[in-house]
């Protein structure tokens, strides 16, 4: 495209050690117009640092990947020649080039095309933007097109009627006597009290149903992408009703305006309790929120730039061993911190305090509220970059010894601080790329990100801006196409998708008797790494810059994946693929959970080779990818099973292709 740069492009180098390198691209040029060949100049560097500057110059293979596909090798002898040992040099290895549907052409050609004609594309498609594939929304996009589908999902209702918000009433912080059923107490009482009210359980079981059958799956993605970016956690929350509050303010503002969000989060009594600003008072400041409000939701510790490449003292963008330059300080912490001082809990009935029921209830779904007594009034040294927005507040004019005159200080204030930050450079990219690994890809390119901070930037006042950010996330080039040949590229499932997608590729229901599931998976998804809604720390269940060890990739969800949890994973197929799922058992797990194989079983029947089947599978559940390798090694297992077992095989032929690792990495 017209503003593709170097940093549209990833160059790959391994070694006759078989170590892996990733060169810099530095500059792009149009080189033939005629033939349309353009010279990419690249720095014969590791800008991962992960191996220190080669020491053994001699034969490279070089690589180049653009959208997230792989060119064929080029083998490039480089520095002094390799002088002849009695150790026969190691043989570099050899990749065999790409091949198959998708690659070839120009993407830009067939862009009108993408979401109608191509099926593996829509697939992909609808692992980035839903819980997971289904027929009936592959079928649908094949008629309409992307685009459409997206302005549909933008503007549906949610959650879905069927399974409206838990609405669970405040409790005392101690469970009463009469909770659970006392017989003594009230005897028509259900014995779910505590289940209901003081573990996450209510707001676990509608998230997976919502997930399984709910038609603004977009909205469901991305409102979880952002809980895992703005996090609270039910082991401090305590009570659901307190999670679902907070959990709607991140639906609410999904597909809004990040100014907005920032505010309803900053004044939710969860996300206030959380992480402490509910009791940070200007004789005891807690600089807890303000810290991971910058650190961790809006601006990260270090310049960026706009394509979210590191900025640092010695050269921009860093190369190995620079000092990043940091973009905050501990002044700049106390001073933020004593602009988020004063807000509590409402502690009585008023109009911005419907929910108020008693000094012994806490009442954390109405926003926070102020005490102008204990808001500190001191000035304030924010964010100075160029063009910042209220870089000193004030201190509160005198005399400023009325409630009001506190109160209107205290809120000018802190609307003064949010667009301070708000405003930061950093916020573009920070949050682009946050979205992007969590929908498309670990690792994205500078220039992906690039693009996406635009849209961000452009949309800044605007009250649709996150419509227009996602928009672009999901339409890029990087993203789209029916294949992508690029090992590096894709994500790890983590196991809340790993464990929807199954779902929803094979028709989830309740067990026997039980039209739909009681969306009680997170006893099953817990053991894999990741108990929704329940995070460890506010560093989430996995840090979106982790690198794998033993590799220079960043892939963050498999900061989860160890002995134990790929074992886990193998154990969740086993139980709902090669067994019976989940049967009922009330009233934890009143309608249980199963999938159904009906539509693979045929396939079995109507070719004893097993070859019709894998066929289906592989454009179901793979869109079209599996390798020759991968297919070779699964049909001999399947056809191991009797062909007058067609059942047997189907499940053998999902578990094979579910537990594999080209199915557990989105690509």
């Amino acid at each position: 495209m017209g503003d593709e740069g170097p940093g549209a492009f990833r160059v790959y180098g391994v070694d006759p050690r078989g170590h892996q390198y990733r060169f810099p691209a530095s500059a792009l040029q149009l080189y033939d117009p005629s033939r349309g060949i353009y010279l990419l100049d690249i720095d014969l560097r590791d800008e991962l640092g992960y191996y220190e500057s080669p020491t053994f110059w001699g034969d490279l293979l070089l690589s180049v990947s653009w959208r997230g596909n792989i060119s064929n090798d080029v083998q490039l002898s480089t520095g002094k020649p390799v002088q002849p040992t009695t150790t026969p040099t190691p043989t570099i290895p050899k990749r065999t080039p790409p091949s198959g549907p998708g690659l070839g052409g120009s993407q830009d050609s067939i862009a009108g095309l993408i979401g109608y004609k191509y099926s593996g594309d829509r697939m992909r498609f609808l692992e980035q933007a839903t819980f997971g594939p289904t027929d009936m929304e592959d079928n649908r996009i094949r008629r309409i097109g992307l685009r459409v589908w997206l302005g549909e999902q933008f503007t549906l209702p949610y959650p879905s009627a069927e399974n409206p918000w838990p609405d669970i009433p405040l409790k005392p912080s101690s469970a009463p006597p009469d909770c659970d059923g006392d017989q003594t107490v009230t005897p028509d009482l259900p014995v779910t009290c505590s289940r209901d009210t003081y573990t996450m359980y209510p707001i676990q079981t509608w998230f997976y149903r919502e997930a399984l059958y709910g038609d603004a799956q977009l909205r469901h993605r991305v409102t979880w992408a952002l809980s895992q970016i703005w996090v609270t956690s039910g082991l401090k929350l305590q009570q659901s009703s307190y999670m679902v509050t907070f959990y709607q303010q991140l639906a609410k503002n999904a597909f809004g305006n990040w100014r907005q969000l920032m505010s309803d989060v900053t004044l939710n009594p969860g996300m206030g309790n959380y992480l402490d600003m509910i009791t940070s008072t200007k004789g005891n400041p807690n600089e807890n929120y303000p810290r991971e409000f910058l650190q961790l939701f809006n601006v990260g510790l270090f310049m960026l730039n706009q394509d979210g490449t590191v900025q640092c003292v010695e050269h921009n963008p860093c190369q190995t061993g620079d000092t990043p330059i940091p973009t905050y300080d501990q002044t700049t912490i106390n001073n933020f911190t004593k602009v988020l001082t004063g807000w509590r809990d409402c502690r009585a009935a008023s109009a911005t305090c419907p929910n108020y029921v008693s000094s012994s209830v806490p009442d954390y779904k109405d926003p926070m509220d102020l005490n102008p007594s204990n808001h500190d009034l001191t000035a304030k040294t924010l964010f100075n970059y160029p063009g910042a927005p209220f870089p000193v507040i004030a201190a509160c004019a005198s005399p400023c010894t009325s409630s009001t005159d506190r109160a209107n200080y205290a809120n000018t204030s802190l609307n003064q601080a949010l667009d301070n930050i708000y405003n930061h450079p950093n916020v573009a990219p920070f949050v682009s790329k946050h979205l992007i690994q969590a929908m498309v890809t670990s690792d994205p390119t500078p220039a992906y990100v690039g693009r996406v901070s635009a849209v961000f930037n452009a949309n800044r006042t605007s009250p649709d801006q996150m419509r227009e950010v996602i928009k672009a996330i999901l339409l890029d080039p990087e993203a789209r196409g029916d294949v992508k040949t690029d090992p590096h590229f894709g994500k790890l499932r983590e196991p809340v998708q790993l464990a929807t997608n199954l779902m929803r590729l094979f028709n989830a229901t309740g067990a026997t008797g039980f039209a739909a599931s009681d969306g009680q998976l997170n006893p099953d998804v817990s053991g894999l790494g990741q108990n929704a809604f329940n995070a460890p720390s506010v560093f989430n269940f996995y840090p979106p810059d982790y690198i794998i060890p033993g590799t220079s990739l960043t892939g963050p969800e498999f900061s989860l994946f160890n002995t134990g949890t790929s074992i886990a994973r193998a154990n969740f197929a086993n139980t709902f693929v090669m067994g019976s799922g989940r049967t009922s058992a009330p009233p934890d797990r009143p309608n249980g959970t199963v999938i159904s194989l009906a539509d693979v079983i045929p396939y079995s029947s109507l070719d004893s080779t097993g070859n019709r089947m894998l066929d289906y599978l592989n454009t179901k559940m793979m869109h079209g990818t599996m390798s020759t390798q991968m297919r070779n090694l699964i049909l001999p297992a399947v056809t191991a099973v009797a062909a007058t077992d067609p059942t047997t095989r189907a499940k053998v032929a999902v578990y094979l292709i579910y537990t594999s690792s080209q199915y557990q990495v989105q690509r």
